[in-house]
């Protein structure tokens, strides 16, 4: 009974909103919560990313719940970030050029999971999908946050989990698929709660004949074969407890439960963790579902007036250099056999993994012409991509890589397709994964992080200032005109859109000055003025040949970009 009122709750809440925005439009006046926004063009934007717990701690008296989750000195626990604290930065990271903001789960979570001894500060271990969690805040402190961010015409990513629950369940290695009770055990040490408290996931006692039959989730132990696909759909990821996608209570549940933050927020987005270990005929019911009581999440945001609602999956593997199929894999999940949309987007993991062996492993420059080529041949939507250099569970750039090596990663991502992703701290040279911004949290050094005369601070925000006002960076297309096959050295290319060209140029040689001549498919005459720079004390413009060439001196670790006049 409390599932399907919870259901009907949030069909009637999205109607409720549409209706409001029909009669008085998308935007509200400066007294009221801004709350639902058009959706924004998707491919303009940047975004940063942030993991609340270890942002900013706007309000220290939800920091420690008394359960023993908290202790900034320690990683695996509670720092004390919360999302009040994000809505106090904005100003800081506007100024940093973001326009869309994304954080980790703010759902409740489990605490602290004795098996692992490590805590759910970062929110992927739900125990209730629709609540806030108690260390982030309040719903309304979210929906202020979101409000605000809306008059800031920036907009609000909520990361969302749809493959598992926290560890709440295991086997103790006397599985048998045909008797699910045999060997399975309570983590009964678990904080704050020992099994999810939101119908129908605490269905969960695989010894209780109901719940068992009730399927909720999957009765399996850990993978232990991540090259064996039936582990990877069915069975526990790390102990995180399997949700049976394939059950449609399941998949109603998880549909009510996401349009929930969308009705009642306004969240504009959703990133979906570990999308690789759901089969992707679920995301094509999550998103496009015709079930009047928990419609699609398409629906529900149309429904809220966001037409281009943006939904991308973290499929977590790279290509090999000149190889392509893991993308292949990745765009499996935008884009099913028959042709049909079912992800709008996925994290560009593949471009990830090419520019740091190009920029930090000595890799040949081909290898980052082929990855752009690929990427723009083999994804329906590239620009709707998220592109990035480092995030929460990958090392920081700056942790094994230079400044020069970083700068000129952060001008790549900034001038190709794909939507620029700023992980928090790298403004601030951060070099551990997840150390905190603020005083009081976690690797902090004691002080505060939020310094806006930072140079990586001033040169992200230049970057961003020059993609939002140059479309061609953002709409272009790319074309390849200078590599090196043999290692490091030069790499140019063009994009393209309308009647605007940028030339983007760099020079990965740790030690050799490049001078390159190459083709620009430009009229001679054509002037491109100089419009950033990096490792360099000025940059020239350019003015193109008789022959349609241009001559480029590059010093080591060199990055340029030009642009045709407008």
């Amino acid at each position: 009974m409390r599932y399907t009122h919870v259901r009907l709750r949030s069909a009637i809440l999205a109607a409720i909103i549409s209706c409001c925005i029909a009669a008085c439009g998308s935007s509200d006046s400066s007294d009221q919560l801004a709350l639902q926004v058009p959706s924004p063009e998707w491919r303009d934007q940047i975004i940063y990313f942030i993991l609340t717990d270890r942002f900013n701690d706007g309000d220290p008296t939800n920091d420690n719940q008394g359960a023993g989750e908290f202790d900034p000195t320690n990683n695996a626990k509670y720092s004390g970030g919360d999302i009040r604290g994000i809505e106090q930065k904005i100003a800081y990271i506007h100024g940093l050029g973001a326009t869309a903001v994304w954080l980790t789960p703010p759902v409740a979570n489990q605490w602290w999971d004795p098996l692992v001894n490590y805590g759910g500060y970062h929110g992927y271990w739900a125990a209730n999908f629709e609540q806030v969690d108690k260390h982030m805040g309040s719903l309304d402190d979210y929906r202020n946050l979101s409000s605000a961010l809306h008059k800031s015409q920036m907009y609000l990513i909520q990361d969302i989990v749809v493959n598992h629950t926290g560890d709440f369940f295991f086997y103790d290695g006397a599985w048998n698929a045909n008797n699910p009770a045999l060997g399975w055990s309570r983590n009964t040490a678990s904080v704050p709660v020992t099994a999810p408290t939101q119908a129908p996931f605490n269905m969960d006692d695989a010894t209780d004949p109901a719940q068992r039959a009730a399927d909720i989730y999957h009765w399996t132990p850990d993978i232990s074969d991540f090259g064996n696909p039936d582990q990877l759909f069915n069975y526990q990821l790390y102990g995180l407890d399997d949700l049976n996608t394939e059950n449609p209570v399941v998949r109603e549940a998880l549909r009510s439960s996401y349009g929930y933050w969308i009705s009642t927020v306004g969240v504009d987005a959703f990133r979906i963790d570990t999308a690789f270990y759901v089969p992707q005929a679920f995301f094509s019911d999550f998103m496009y579902a015709n079930d009047p009581a928990a419609p699609g999440i398409r629906q529900v945001a149309l429904s809220n007036g966001k037409a281009s609602f943006l939904a991308f999956g973290e499929g977590f593997v790279t290509d090999a250099p000149y190889q392509n199929a893991s993308s292949v894999k990745i765009e499996s999940y935008m884009v099913d056999p028959s042709g049909a949309d079912i992800l709008p987007a996925m994290l560009n993991y593949p471009l990830y993994g090419t520019l740091w062996d190009v920029l930090t492993q000595r890799h040949a420059t081909a290898e980052l012409g082929y990855r752009i080529q690929d990427m723009m041949q083999v994804f329906r939507r590239p620009y709707l991509m998220p592109t990035f250099l480092d995030n929460h569970d990958v090392d920081r750039f700056l942790a094994h890589g230079t400044m020069a090596e970083l700068q000129q990663g952060l001008l790549l991502i900034m001038t190709l397709p794909g939507i620029p992703v700023i992980y928090y701290g790298t403004e601030q040279a951060f070099t551990e994964q997840r150390g905190a911004m603020f005083a009081n949290g976690y690797a902090s050094g004691g002080r505060d992080h939020f310094d806006t005369a930072a140079p990586l601070y001033q040169f992200i925000a230049q970057m961003a200032n020059l993609r939002k006002n140059n479309k061609v960076l953002s709409r272009g297309t790319p074309a390849i005109l200078d590599q090196d096959s043999a290692g490091p050295g030069a790499f140019a290319y063009k994009m393209s859109y309308q009647s605007t060209v940028a030339i983007v140029a760099i020079n990965t040689s740790d030690t050799a000055a490049v001078t390159r001549t190459f083709a620009t498919g430009l009229p001679h005459g054509t002037a491109l003025e100089s419009s950033a720079s990096v490792g360099a004390s000025s940059s020239l413009s350019l003015v193109v040949g008789v022959d349609q060439t241009v001559t480029i001196a590059m010093p080591p670790r060199s990055a340029f970009v030009w642009l045709t006049a407008r």
